[in-house]
């Protein structure tokens, strides 16, 4: 008896999820011409990176899609090319659980573009190990938190000199229940804690560098896609159910993009830095993510682990 009664349970719960999303799903009203605008999408080969870089293309701007796989990424330039008419779209190689592979991209991006109006960390990573990169650091910490601090903060410059411009971190609701501490240390935290230790670490990196960018005309925003169907295409039975459910009760891809979009192209956010979004509008982010001494000491942290140089530092 006690099966079903579970089984009755979370049919409910997925069922109010779907009528939530439903109800709250924002969407991007915005008609901006982003004809002349450079934007880098990371992970925009698939979910809601290649919807956001499909739409910033589709609205004329020349956007960079940061991948990983080279297959994919070329697949992902071709598709996008194909459908927008837009023959400013171009993939180039970036893997975030390597800071030599950062830095290679960033040096490769200042040789081919003069400015950066729009950089958006989308790319993230969960339940891929404890195990650390040859960098030192927890995978999926390197490749949501560690790296895009490393690339964002090497790109500061280009994005002040391209000024006004934005940055925008991509979060998650789950951020209210992570923490800074011992953020590095293999088996401390099982893969869905250390997912939200690193969502965490979005917000405090957005609020922290949207305080020292001030007065730049560098605007950076952080936000929740909402529950989101990204990864319909798994290889497993029990893959494919999951993804299934997920595409039945979830948001789509294009509707988890549209607060990266608002984000990337609404006049409404020309001024608006430091704040963290979901569903096109401004929400309260977690009490911890507004703690000053918590940024501090995790930009402390983050900065150490990246090696970043002293001339690289905000």
């Amino acid at each position: 008896m006690w099966i079903f009664v579970t089984i009755f349970w979370i049919l409910v719960t997925l069922l109010l999820i779907k009528i939530s999303n439903r109800l709250s799903t924002g969407k991007c009203y915005a008609d901006t011409v982003m004809s002349g605008k450079v934007v880098i999408v990371t992970g925009a080969n698939s979910g809601i990176g290649y919807a956001t870089s499909m739409e910033l293309a589709r609205r004329g701007a020349k956007v960079i899609l940061a991948c990983r796989d080279d297959s994919k990424g070329y697949a992902a330039e071709k598709s996008i090319r194909k459908i927008t008419k837009n023959p400013s779209v171009r993939y180039q190689h970036l893997d975030l659980s390597s800071f030599a592979s950062i830095r290679k991209f960033v040096e490769d991006f200042k040789n081919a573009e003069a400015k950066l109006d729009v950089l958006i960390n989308n790319a993230g990573a969960s339940g891929m190990g404890s195990w650390k990169t040859k960098d030192g650091v927890i995978r999926d910490m390197q490749v949501n938190h560690f790296g895009p601090f490393l690339l964002t903060l090497l790109l500061v410059p280009i994005l002040k000199k391209s000024a006004p411009s934005r940055v925008i971190n991509m979060s998650s609701f789950l951020h209210k229940f992570g923490t800074i501490n011992k953020i590095n240390e293999e088996g401390v935290y099982g893969y869905l804690r250390t997912f939200c230790n690193s969502k965490l670490c979005n917000v405090l990196f957005s609020n922290e560098l949207a305080r020292r960018l001030e007065g730049t005309g560098v605007v950076v925003n952080s936000l929740n896609p909402g529950q989101v169907n990204t990864s319909l295409y798994k290889a497993t039975i029990i893959e494919k159910l999951r993804c299934l459910v997920l595409y039945t009760f979830f948001k789509s891809p294009a509707e988890g993009a549209q607060t990266s979009i608002y984000l990337a192209v609404s006049d409404e956010c020309d001024q608006v830095s430091g704040r963290y979004f979901e569903d096109c509008a401004e929400r309260d982010m977690s009490w911890k993510a507004e703690d000053r001494d918590l940024c501090e000491k995790l930009w402390g942290i983050s900065e150490e682990l990246v090696g970043l140089r002293q001339d690289e530092r905000v």
